[in-house]
C-alpha cells in the first residue's frame, strides 16, 4: 500500500495493480479462514472483492445465532425490543445464505439458535424449509433459546411455549425432516406431541438436549424409539418424575459399547443423600477410564421455597447393579467435590479402590462456589468440609489398613 498526498492535504492510500497476497490463496483456503469466524464476519468479507463475494455461500457449514445480533452480548435481563431486533437480523442473515439469490451455494449444514417470536419464525420456517425441500441444506442443528431463568417461570408460560414450538412444527414439517439435533429450553414437554414429533417425525434426530424443562404433575417421561437415531440425550437443570428410556434395558449392555474407549468421566449433581454405588456402572462399561470426576450438591438454594415446590420429595437410588470381577487398571485420579464424613461416601470411595489397583490420587474437595446461594440472604450454612484435625481419621477409614493411595484435601 503506498501513501500519496492529494491536492487538498489529505493523505490517500493507492493499491498496487498487482494483486494483493491474501486474494492469490486458493478457495479451499480462504473458505478455511471464513469457516473460524461468525455468519456476519463472513457476510462482510464480499464486500473485499470480486473473488471474495461468492465465498461466503460456498462454506458448507454455517451457524447464525440470534444471541449474536444482540445490541450488547451478554447483558442479562434481556429486553423484548433487544430480542426482536436480533431475530430480524437473523433472519435477513438465513434469507441472504439460503435465499435463492445464490445458486451455487453449497451450504449442506446449518446451526441456527433462535427467539421464539412467530413475526420471524413465519419467515425462517419456509426457509430452512425450501432449503431442505430443494435438497440444499441436509443437516440442521435447531436450538430455541430462552435466557429467562426456570425459577421466573411459571407453568403457563412454559405450557404457552410447548404449544408455539409445537405450531412451529406442524407449520413448517420440512424441518423436522433434516433436523439432527434439537435444544429446547423452558418447555413443558408433556404438552408437547413429543413422541410423535421427535422419534417418528425427525428421522435424522441423533441428538437431544432439554434445559429447565418439566413434565409437571403428570406421569414420568417415557420415550421408546428403538428404531430412533438417537445417540445423545442430554438433560440440564430439567424437572422429571421419572425418565424411562424403555428400549435401552438392561442399563449395563448398552452402555458397554457406547464409553469402552472413554479416557475421563464427570459425574456432576448428585443430592448428597443418594447412594453412589450406581455410578460404579460407568466404571465397569469404561474399562479405560483414567480420570473420575464425582460432584454431589448440597446447597443452601435447595432449600429456597421456589426450588422445593419443584423438588417436593427426595428419592434414594436403589439399582440393583451386578457388576463383574474385572479391573478399572487405568484408572489413577479420582476427585470428589462435595465430600463429607459421610457413610455411604466412604463406602463408595472404598469401592471404587477395590476396582483401581493402580490408583495414585485422590483429590477430595469442598462444595464449589455458588451464585445461587450467594444471592440468598439467609446465612451461608457452616462448612461439613472435615476440618484439618479432623484430615487424619478420614485418611485412615478411606484407606481402612488396606490402601496406600495419596490423599489431598482442597477447601
Amino acid at each position: 500500500v503506498f501513501l500519496n498526498e492529494n491536492p487538498k492535504g489529505f493523505i490517500i492510500s493507492q493499491q498496487p495493480k498487482e494483486e494483493d497476497r491474501l486474494s492469490m490463496l486458493t478457495d479451499d483456503i480462504l473458505l478455511s479462514i471464513l469457516a473460524r469466524v461468525d455468519v456476519r464476519t463472513a457476510a462482510r468479507t464480499s464486500a473485499l472483492s470480486t473473488q471474495w463475494r461468492r465465498l461466503p455461500w460456498l462454506l458448507p457449514e454455517i451457524s447464525i445465532n440470534a444471541k449474536k445480533f444482540l445490541p450488547i452480548p451478554g447483558l442479562n435481563p434481556i429486553e423484548v425490543k433487544d430480542t426482536e431486533e436480533a431475530m430480524a437480523s437473523l433472519t435477513k442473515a438465513t434469507r441472504s445464505f439460503l435465499g435463492n439469490r445464490h445458486k451455487e451455494s453449497s451450504i449442506s449444514t446449518l446451526h441456527l439458535k433462535i427467539y421464539l417470536i412467530n413475526t420471524f419464525l413465519r419467515e425462517v420456517g419456509p426457509l430452512i424449509g425450501a432449503a431442505t425441500d430443494s435438497g440444499l441444506l441436509k443437516d440442521l442443528d435447531l436450538t430455541i433459546l430462552d435466557e429467562v431463568d426456570a425459577l421466573d417461570r411459571s407453568e403457563e408460560d412454559m405450557l404457552q411455549r410447548a404449544q408455539e414450538i409445537d405450531a412451529f412444527f406442524i407449520a413448517y414439517p420440512s424441518v423436522l425432516h433434516f433436523l439432527t439435533k434439537l435444544s429446547l429450553y423452558n418447555v413443558r414437554i408433556d404438552k408437547l406431541d413429543t413422541h410423535h414429533l421427535l422419534f417418528e417425525c425427525c428421522k435424522q434426530l441423533k441428538h437431544l438436549c432439554l434445559s429447565r424443562c418439566d413434565t409437571g404433575a403428570h406421569p414420568p417421561f417415557k420415550i421408546d424409539a428403538p428404531n430412533s437415531e438417537l445417540r445423545v440425550l442430554e438433560l440440564a437443570k430439567s424437572r422429571f418424575e421419572r425418565l424411562e428410556l424403555l428400549w435401552i434395558q438392561p442399563e449395563m449392555k448398552q452402555l458397554l459399547p457406547a464409553f469402552n474407549k472413554l479416557r475421563k468421566l464427570s459425574v456432576r449433581g448428585i443430592f448428597v443423600e443418594f447412594y453412589l454405588e450406581w455410578t460404579i456402572a460407568f466404571l465397569v462399561a469404561a474399562p479405560c477410564i483414567e480420570m473420575l470426576h464425582i460432584e454431589v450438591w448440597e446447597h443452601t438454594c435447595d432449600l429456597d421455597e421456589k426450588i422445593r415446590r419443584w423438588y417436593p420429595k427426595r428419592r434414594t437410588p436403589r439399582w440393583e447393579m451386578h457388576f463383574d470381577g474385572s479391573k478399572n487398571s487405568l484408572l489413577k485420579e479420582l476427585e470428589f467435590i462435595g465430600f463429607r464424613s459421610l457413610r455411604h461416601q466412604f463406602t463408595f470411595i472404598r469401592s471404587i479402590l477395590e476396582r483401581a489397583p493402580n490408583m495414585q490420587r485422590i483429590v477430595l474437595k469442598g462444595d464449589e462456589q455458588c451464585e445461587y446461594c450467594d444471592a440468598l440472604d439467609t446465612p451461608p450454612c457452616p462448612s461439613k468440609f472435615p476440618k484439618d484435625e479432623e484430615q487424619e481419621i478420614v485418611v485412615k477409614r478411606i484407606r481402612d489398613g488396606i490402601f496406600s493411595t495419596q490423599i489431598f484435601f482442597d477447601e
